[in-house]
């Protein structure tokens, strides 16, 4: 009887626990492969979230030093509106040239492909030294950057005016197809 009753229970059981044993453990597998998954997920979230801002970020800075540059119009414009920004200045320019190095008639060309030209030149002025120190915080208020790489300043032909050499670049973007590939 008791072997009887053993058999029986052995017999209920795989007919009708042992079935929803083995749900129950693949059920407990996939709960813990789905919290895995959703640990993942948080995780790659907040990667993604943090790269958008790092890209935001470095788009804003690229547009603030995009606006910084020349374009080749830009260049021209500058150049033809240096007379104006002397005179405002107090100051008379003698001579604007191309710098030595960019005189062979072919543009400085970028090494490193970023499409960005660095165009030199040679500007005379003659003025007192207060014009010319004026001259120079006009060029720094300027919407574009002008780096000034040298100065050259001596006594002029005129009593009390000083002649300044001062040697310019103006980085230029060669071509805006480059820049714009967003």
């Amino acid at each position: 009887m008791i072997a009887l009753v053993v058999v029986a229970a052995v017999g209920l059981y795989r007919w009708i626990l042992a079935p929803y044993s083995g749900q129950l453990w693949a059920a407990q597998r996939y709960n813990s492969t789905l919290a895995s998954a959703i640990c993942k997920a948080d995780a790659l979230g907040t990667t993604l979230e943090a790269k958008k801002a790092k890209i935001g970020k470095l788009t804003e800075e690229f547009n603030r030093l995009q606006n910084q540059l020349f374009t080749p119009g830009e260049v021209h414009d500058f150049f033809a509106s240096l007379q104006t920004i002397a005179q405002q200045a107090g100051c008379v320019i003698q001579s604007v040239s191309s710098a030595p190095e960019q005189r062979g008639g072919s543009p400085n060309q970028p090494k490193d492909g970023s499409g960005i030209i660095g165009k030199k030149a040679v500007v005379t002025i003659i003025g007192g030294y207060g014009d010319i120190v004026g001259f120079f915080g006009e060029l720094q208020t300027s919407e574009h950057k002008v780096w000034v790489e040298s100065v050259k300043l001596g006594t002029g032909d005129n009593v009390g005016k000083l002649k300044c050499q001062v040697v310019l670049t103006l980085y230029c973007i060669d071509s805006l197809e480059t820049t714009l590939y967003e």
